[in-house]
């Protein structure tokens, strides 16, 4: 089992890995689909980054970290003029 920053700090470096991978853009009222990253850790065999202490369920806190590190980088790519 992982502690929650190092999951977390992995989990984030991973959501950028996985929307770089499969291409994935952001669209206005649309999430990235967790079930289809969590398939993606398991086929590169670090869903252990998913087992960590928390004082909710891990899964739920792992996809907001998926969800606000993806809209970060869109965020910030959008400051700096770039769309894609």
């Amino acid at each position: 089992m992982h502690k929650n920053a190092d999951a977390e700090r992995m989990i984030r470096h991973l959501s950028l890995e996985w929307m770089h991978e499969t291409g994935y853009q952001q669209q206005p009222g649309h999430y990235p689909s967790f079930g289809a990253f969590t398939t993606w850790l398991e086929a590169k065999h670090v869903s252990h980054y998913l087992r960590f202490r928390s004082r909710v369920d891990p899964r739920y806190e792992a996809e907001g970290w998926l969800e606000a590190e993806i809209r970060d980088y869109w965020r910030n790519m959008r400051s700096r003029g770039v769309e894609s």
